[in-house]
């Protein structure tokens, strides 16, 4: 099983907090998850939102630690998944519907057409899938993720 990450799930590792994600309890799940033998994914084409905010963050320090990139870049943790054209066409799809963020939508393309699970804590995104009639029995929120975990054990 593959687990493709929203941006939100990635920031810890760079040492950006998010709200109402306890970092501790999310990196020793996701470290627990993937000895379990589940797999991470992120989509390549997200990769400009993940370095935008940590250039906001590394602004707002003074600082910036390359390492966690080096290692996501290398694809040491987690695999960095290619687009294709019917990623693209989704998300556009989805963006023509009314869902204004493309990197969401191509995150949520992405995780459809890869046949992954999908984790985001994105309530506008769940939202908008379940008003239009998207798919998003695949899409997971980070509570769920524990759930993943006793499946696999």
């Amino acid at each position: 099983m593959k687990i493709l990450l929203d941006t939100t799930f990635l920031l810890p590792s760079f040492g950006i907090k998010v709200q109402g994600i306890d970092e501790d309890r999310l990196i020793a799940l996701l470290r627990d998850i993937r000895e379990s033998g589940v797999e991470f994914a992120y989509p390549k084409l997200l990769l400009v939102e993940l370095i935008a905010k940590i250039g906001k963050e590394a602004l707002r320090k003074g600082e910036l630690s390359p390492e966690a990139l080096e290692a996501l870049l290398l694809e040491v943790d987690v695999e960095l998944v290619e687009p294709n054209v019917k990623h693209i066409v989704t998300a556009t799809e989805m963006r023509i519907r009314g869902h204004d963020d493309i990197f969401d939508n191509l995150l949520y393309a992405t995780a459809l057409h890869e046949d992954m699970k999908l984790v985001t804590e994105d309530d506008k995104l769940v939202k908008f899938l379940k008003d239009k009639g998207y798919r998003a029995d695949f899409v997971l929120r980070f509570k769920e993720l524990e759930d993943v975990l006793a499946i696999k054990r």
